[in-house]
């Protein structure tokens, strides 16, 4: 199994902070040796103390605090920057299963599939409202809008 790594502050090297790369190599001398998961060029040195080990499937973005005089354009890219990682770490794990359903239970295609999902969202945020707990929520919903658009593009409607 790779092990992965989330860069958890700047230490003035290549990588983002609260994104996830595929370790390497690590020694404690050198700290993480990086690269993009999937990549083979490009690996870059992270001091130890910079760099945290998480697990298959953890999100890029980590719990940070925006800032409060976050520019806007700078704040949008990390919220969306972190709901477009999610999606393609999700389709990584199961496929390309929000546009191209499997059909084993649901014969449901990939817009009407994705909009019962949308539905189940916004059913649990009226149920329980959008505080901490449901903020998942919040960001999945996002996602799901995202993969309609695709899918009705794809489908050319």
């Amino acid at each position: 199994m790779k092990q992965l790594a989330r860069i958890i502050k700047d230490c003035g090297h290549r990588g983002k902070v609260g994104h996830i790369y595929e370790v390497v190599e690590k020694n404690p001398r050198d700290g993480f040796r990086l690269v993009m998961p999937g990549e083979t060029t490009f690996t870059f040195w992270y001091p130890e103390d910079c760099v945290e080990e998480v697990g298959p499937g953890s999100c890029t973005i980590p719990d940070w605090k925006v800032p409060e005089n976050a520019d806007f354009a700078w704040h949008l890219d990390k919220v969306t920057e972190s709901i477009t990682q999610l999606l393609k770490e999700k389709n990584n794990a199961y496929g390309n299963t929000a546009l191209s359903p499997l059909g084993i239970f649901s014969k449901l295609g990939a817009a009407e599939a994705i909009k019962a999902r949308i539905d189940d969202k916004l059913a649990r945020i009226a149920n329980r409202g959008l505080n901490d707990d449901t903020e998942d929520t919040a960001r999945d919903l996002v996602g799901y809008l995202l993969l309609l658009l695709m899918a009705i593009e794809r489908k050319g409607e």
